[in-house]
């Protein structure tokens, strides 16, 4: 289980919730720097995704970043998305572990490779704030953030 809150810390839990590990910081990201989503791994029980949103600073870059080791270490994996333009939510996609989503204040933004290089996804979509997203999955159609 994951909490996140509007003043950087991060809670998880490896237990259903009976014990909570506290993470205070990520490196790098300013501290009490609001959790906008957290988004555990489709393929890897270890792996989380977090956005977080540092507008109400004055602080307008992206900040993503990946844990492998549930939490224990974060690498941040915006790299290049444009400097001004918050990360509100993140998504890995369910069959490739590497295809990512980050929906931002400009619109979404894709990485097949695991977030190395990030591409503006158009196709129609207007330039609009994004601030959540979910697959429709083949098999059904509840929604992965409504299964948890």
């Amino acid at each position: 289980m994951f909490a996140g809150s509007d003043d950087g810390m991060i809670q998880i839990s490896e237990d259903g919730g009976e014990n909570w590990r506290a993470i205070p910081s990520v490196r790098d990201v300013p501290d009490t720097t609001f959790i906008s989503d957290i988004q555990p791994s489709w393929h890897d029980v270890n792996t989380v995704y977090v956005a977080f949103d540092n507008h109400k600073e004055g602080d307008y870059k992206p900040y993503i970043a990946r844990s492998t080791d549930l939490g224990r270490s974060w690498e941040l994996i915006q790299s290049d998305l444009p400097e001004r333009g918050t990360a509100y939510t993140i998504l890995e996609d369910y069959k490739d572990p590497n295809l990512l989503f980050a929906g931002t204040e400009f619109g979404i933004y894709f990485s097949n490779n695991g977030g190395e290089k990030w591409t503006r996804l158009r196709g129609g979509l207007p330039t609009i704030y994004v601030r959540d997203m979910v697959f429709q999955t083949q098999h059904d159609t509840i929604s992965r953030r409504c299964e948890r």
